[in-house]
C-alpha cells in the first residue's frame, strides 16, 4: 500500500494502483457508514502502519470502490510532509559508500596523502586501511542519533546553513516504526517496521572533514544536524521488505541524472538494524531509522556539488522520491 497526506481537509490517500489515482481515505470511508471502526485511519498515518491485515484488507477494498466510483480522486496531490518523526537514528549501510566518501574527504582535503594511498591499494589490492568503516561495523549494526526537529518534507526548500561552503546530498531509504518493541529479535523487529520512505541527509562536508579530526563527538553533529527531508509517499513494510536489496535508485540535479544505483550490498537487513537499535531500550510508534547512504549516493563520492538554486530529487524504485530545491546561504 503506498501512503501519502493531502492538504485539505486533513486526510490519506492511498494510491489506487490499477488506476493510478490517489483516492482520499476520508472521502472513501464517507461514503461506507458501516465501517465507521475505520474512521480513525483516515488521517492517523501511524495507525494506519499499525493496522492488522484484515484491516488493510479492507481498505484495499474501500479504496477498489471508491476509484470505481469516481469518489475521492485526488489528482495530482502537492507533496507534503507525511508526518513528523519522533526521533531519528541514522545507521551505516553501504561499506562501498563509506570507503567511496572517504577517498573523497581525501581528495579534497588532505590531497597530499593520495600518492601513498594509490600506491598502498596498487600493489595490495586492498583499501587502504584508515579508509575503511571501523571495525565495529563489520559486527553489528551502526548509528548515529540525528535531529528530527529538522527533518523538512518533500517539495520544501532545504536552507544552506551559515557555516558550510560544501552542502551535500545522501540518497538515503527511512523505516518507519509502527510497533513498539525492546529487545527484539530480528524476526521481531522487521514485524515492527510499519512503512518505508525515501530520506536525504544533508551533510556539510567541510565541516565533516574538520569535526572528524578534531571534534569530540565525531563528524555527526553540526555536519548533520541543520537538516534532512522525506518524500510524501510512504510504503508499507510487506511491499518493501522482501526485496530491500533489490531496488533501484537514482541521483537528479536540476532534471540532469548524476547517479544510478540500488540497495545491493547492504551489510544487515533491517530487521537487524532495528534489533540493535532496541537493546535494553524501548523503540516507540513513529521512531524514524535511516539506511545510511546507497553506493554513489551523494556529491562527495561522485564529485559533483549541488549549489543554491538547485533541484535535488533523490528516488528508490518501489518506494519514492524526494525533491528539495536548495536555498541561498543565510
Amino acid at each position: 500500500m503506498k501512503i501519502r497526506r493531502l492538504p485539505d481537509p486533513a486526510s490519506l490517500a492511498v494510491l489506487h494502483e490499477p488506476s493510478n489515482q490517489w483516492i482520499s481515505l476520508r472521502a472513501a470511508l464517507a461514503a461506507h457508514p458501516k465501517l465507521k471502526s475505520l474512521t480513525h485511519l483516515q488521517s492517523n498515518l501511524l495507525a494506519l502502519l499499525a493496522a492488522g491485515e484484515q484491516s488493510r484488507a479492507k481498505i484495499v477494498d474501500v479504496v477498489d470502490q471508491a476509484a470505481g466510483e469516481g469518489i475521492g480522486i485526488a489528482t495530482d496531490p502537492p507533496p507534503a510532509i507525511p508526518y513528523y518523526p519522533s526521533s531519528l537514528r541514522c545507521f551505516l549501510g553501504w561499506e562501498e559508500h563509506w570507503i567511496n566518501a572517504a577517498h573523497g574527504l581525501v581528495q579534497r582535503n588532505l590531497p597530499i596523502s593520495r600518492p601513498v594511498i594509490r600506491t598502498y591499494e596498487r600493489l595490495t589490492r586492498k583499501v587502504f586501511p584508515l579508509l575503511r568503516p571501523g571495525a565495529a561495523f563489520y559486527d553489528h549494526p551502526v548509528y548515529y542519533t540525528g535531529n528530527h526537529l529538522t527533518v523538512i518534507g518533500d517539495g520544501e526548500p532545504m536552507p544552506w546553513p551559515s557555516y558550510t561552503g560544501e552542502l551535500d546530498f545522501e540518497l538515503e531509504f527511512g523505516m518507519i516504526i509502527a510497533h513498539p518493541v525492546r529487545d527484539a529479535t530480528p524476526e521481531k523487529a522487521a514485524a515492527a517496521i510499519g512503512g518505508f520512505v525515501v530520506f536525504n541527509d544533508f551533510s556539510a562536508r567541510d565541516v565533516q572533514w574538520d569535526e572528524q579530526r578534531r571534534g569530540v563527538f565525531g563528524p555527526v553533529v553540526k555536519t548533520k544536524t541543520f537538516g534532512s527531508s522525506i518524500g510524501s509517499v510512504v510504503v508499507t513494510a510487506d511491499e518493501v521488505l522482501p526485496k530491500i536489496d533489490q531496488l533501484t535508485a537514482s541521483v537528479r540535479v536540476n532534471g540532469e541524472l548524476w547517479s544510478s544505483t540500488g540497495t545491493h550490498g547492504l551489510r544487515y537487513h533491517p530487521g537487524e538494524v532495528v534489533a540493535y537499535a532496541s537493546q535494553s531500550e524501548n523503540l516507540h510508534s513513529g521512531e524514524l531509522i535511516t539506511s545510511g547512504t546507497l553506493p554513489s549516493g551523494c556529491g562527495l563520492e561522485l564529485d559533483r556539488w549541488i549549489r543554491p538554486g538547485d533541484e535535488v530529487t533523490l528516488a528508490i524504485d518501489g518506494i519514492g522520491s524526494v525533491t528539495n530545491t536548495v536555498a541561498e546561504p543565510g
